[in-house]
């Protein structure tokens, strides 16, 4: 295992040696969620506890919840989290949330794979776990299960290849409003590879596109604009409202 520092060293946390190693997107997602004094947060698919450590600095007073699939992972995110008396990890899937899970969540936040066919990508089989859904399961079970656990006009966020909006819209469409799109481009002359989205289950509040997020200035010696590396240090908020 290998830890690694985020939000300049302040939180340590364990990753695996080889294979899918949480990155950029994480903390994205992560700097999205502003939480009020003691509102209940579930991830889906938590993996090493990542986005929930990141989440809690900024949200001390928020309660976490991560449900996890996989054995390795499981044991990797009650390793990180310990300390962490405002998380708890729960062995689960999508596909079977429990009964008492129902309608309970004030915020939910999910990094769902980003491919339903293990043919739309090449990478290493190592890394192909984090990208692509299991056989049977795809991005409309995500969804569904978020609606599921879910509030009454609770929050949902969740980060997504920017090609696949038309498919996550089209999921949510008629169930959520207040809908709130944050492109994220590498170079701001570049076509957005990352959408963050937001939403309200079951409200018909009009929706926005934001300004965009860009992670990189050409001819800069820093590798990235002033604007992320704030963000991925912890220093600033994404708020999507």
């Amino acid at each position: 295992m290998l830890e690694i520092g985020f939000f300049d060293g302040q939180v340590k946390i364990k990753q695996p040696t080889k294979g899918y190693r949480a990155g950029t997107d994480a903390i994205l997602l992560a700097s999205s969620i502003i939480a009020k004094e003691n509102e209940m947060v579930l991830e889906l698919g938590c993996g090493s506890g990542i986005v929930m450590l990141l989440a809690s600095f900024h949200n001390k007073s928020a309660q976490f919840t991560g449900l996890e699939k996989s054995e390795e992972m499981l044991e990797l995110a009650r390793q990180n989290t310990r300390d962490n008396k405002n998380i708890k990890i729960v062995s689960g899937s999508i596909r079977n949330i429990p009964k008492n899970w129902h309608l309970k969540y004030d915020q939910l936040m999910a990094n769902p794979p980003y491919f339903d066919d293990r043919r739309a990508v090449r990478m290493p089989k190592n890394k192909q776990a984090s990208f692509v859904n299991k056989k049977g399961i795809g991005l409309n079970d995500w969804v569904a299960a978020m609606l599921l656990t879910l509030k009454p006009r609770g929050i949902g966020t969740l980060i997504y290849r920017a090609d696949g909006l038309e498919k996550l819209m089209s999921l949510l469409y008629d169930k959520v409003g207040k809908i709130r799109i944050l492109p994220i481009h590498s170079y701001s002359d570049q076509a957005a590879k990352r959408v963050l989205v937001q939403f309200r289950k079951g409200v018909k509040s009009e929706s926005a596109i934001l300004p965009a997020l860009i992670m990189h200035e050409r001819g800069s010696d820093k590798r990235y604009s002033a604007h992320a590396n704030d963000i991925l240090q912890g220093r600033r908020r994404l708020e999507l409202t």
